[in-house]
């Protein structure tokens, strides 16, 4: 196991939002009145980032500012280093499109962006396995400088398991399961932190394998403990999870935490949990004292807020305005606005990814709306969950480009004909058995009454014929379990005349040019 050992040194900074204080394997005593007796240090955490800029019109978000931060921290504090607890390779419209030498970009802008702005540690969320392509993670892996850790998966490849590996400096090395980062004071006392990061198994690509979450952690912490002072969590997991793992493996300080995209903390036995908002809307500033007399450690956890009051990074922002200027120009020349203000949203669009997969949402009625106003007349109107690819909410200034974020694929819609026998059949594997995954249905004009089937209102009968709009993606059998769809003729258009205005037949420009309307 390679262990990886640093030498900084801190102070505190900002205002507190609650004070916490755990032991990690020794007995609790109070803090000593000198301060000078501490061994003190700053972590920033942040998790779920997708987007490199700034999002609701430029007022939330931005990595460049977040690099303001860490300066600002580092100026101050020394000792301070840099987590992600996961999820940052993908989704992205940004990662959808192709460098000019035909190789997707899949999370290159966001592993350039984190270089600049100095991450430290990541660990994988679920999304890193969104490349389905093991070569081309393993080469963002490789571009990274910052290091990763992960106790619970393993590369699987031709019937075989092995860690993940990361080429540094010219060698390749396993990722290892924990990390050991050392701190020390000016009177030269040192303090042993160690970070197991840990995911959990939800994107089932065929190179990852995943070991159970409490197993693999509980048996990398009784290896971790005895080396350090304190044990940390790089944790990308949901929030249940999370407090299950604390009361299962009881010892470590704090989980830092990914997954749920807003911000929450907890106490669950000995170890504070945290998470921040998703895309650096807000970030952790976790400041810890650790007592070597004593082995008593106390965490003071301020959750800060990333807007346009902090000034960009320079360094970091002509990493992010290279790829965004690059990314703009394909989508100009694609025939959009990035920039353009569609619509103001008081209530949040949901579109995380849990919520479009599982329950109806007000954004997936939203786009399923805009169906129906292009292309009026049909019984039932629907969109699959999976087409819905941005994993977060949308609050306040809506622009083109969130909603290219939103479908990063697009995509025409179709019309079809199906008897009610068949309609049934796509209700129920698409509301019933789809659950979950990305073939749920976002529908319009039908529910189901007890064991009945609705559409407009009126009992579904087997032997009528109904009307289906719907993406061509998913009319051409495409989608989980909806294979059968393919077997059934369906007709699209190039355009559609809404209002006088011709509009492209693609999902993303429906849905824009039905936000216009909204106002």
């Amino acid at each position: 196991m390679q262990q990886h050992l640093h030498h900084r040194s801190l102070s505190w900074l900002w205002p507190l939002l609650f004070i916490l204080a755990s032991s990690c394997g020794t007995t609790r005593r109070g803090l000593p009145a000198d301060p000078s007796a501490n061994i003190t240090f700053t972590i920033l955490h942040f998790n779920d980032v997708y987007e490199i800029a700034p999002l609701e019109g430029g007022k939330a978000g931005g990595l460049a500012r977040v690099a303001t931060v860490k300066k600002e921290l580092m100026r101050e504090n020394p000792n301070t280093i840099a987590v992600l607890a996961g999820d940052f390779l993908s989704p992205s419209v940004i990662g959808t499109l192709k460098k000019e030498d035909g190789e997707r970009i899949a999370g290159q802008q966001m592993v350039e962006v984190l270089n600049a702005m100095g991450l430290d540690y990541a660990t994988f969320g679920n999304h890193e396995f969104d490349l389905k392509d093991a070569g081309l993670l393993q080469k963002r892996i490789n571009q990274s400088a910052f290091e990763y850790t992960v106790c619970n998966v393993r590369r699987a490849d031709l019937g075989k398991l092995f860690p993940f590996v990361q080429e540094v400096d010219g060698q390749e090395r396993y990722i290892p399961r924990y990390i050991i980062h050392e701190f020390s004071n000016a009177e030269g006392q040192r303090v042993r932190v160690g970070i197991i990061g840990v995911v959990l198994p939800f994107n089932k690509a065929s190179y990852v394998a995943y070991e159970p979450v409490t197993q693999a952690f509980r048996e990398t912490y009784e290896e971790l403990k005895p080396q350090v002072d304190l044990v940390l969590g790089l944790t990308h997991l949901n929030e249940d999870e999370d407090i299950g793992l604390a009361r299962e493996v009881p010892g470590p300080l704090l989980f830092m935490g990914g997954h749920d995209h807003v911000n929450m903390n907890h106490y669950s036995e000995e170890t504070i949990i945290t998470k921040a908002d998703a895309n650096v809307k807000s970030v952790y500033i976790h400041r810890i004292a650790y007592n070597p007399a004593s082995g008593f450690a106390k965490v003071r956890s301020t959750l800060k807020k990333i807007d346009d009051s902090i000034p960009d990074d320079p360094a970091t922002q002509a990493v992010v305005d290279k790829w965004q200027g690059q990314v703009y120009g394909i989508m100009k020349d694609m025939g959009y606005a990035p920039d353009e203000q569609l619509m103001f949203a008081e209530v949040p669009l949901e579109c995380k990814e849990p919520a479009v997969r599982s329950r109806p949402t007000n954004y997936g009625r939203l786009t399923v709306d805009a169906f129906a106003a292009a292309w009026p007349g049909a019984d039932v109107y629907l969109i699959n969950g999976g087409a819905m690819r941005m994993d977060d909410d949308i609050q306040g200034v809506v622009t083109q480009y969130d909603v290219l974020r939103t479908f990063p694929f697009g995509g025409p819609i179709a019309r079809m004909g199906l008897p009610g026998d068949a309609l049934a059949r796509l209700l129920e594997t698409g509301l019933v058995t789809n659950r979950g995954d990305g073939g749920y249905l976002q529908i319009k004009n039908a529910e189901r009454t007890g064991n009945q089937w609705s559409i407009n209102g009126a009992p579904l009968e087997k032997n009528k014929n109904y009307t289906v709009v719907l993406p061509e993606f998913v009319a051409q059998g495409n989608e989980q379990n909806l294979g059968f769809l393919g077997d059934f003729p369906h007709q699209t258009e190039k355009t559609f005349d809404i209002g006088g205005r011709q509009v492209r037949n693609d999902v993303r420009d429906l849905v824009i040019d039905y936000m216009k309307r909204l106002e």
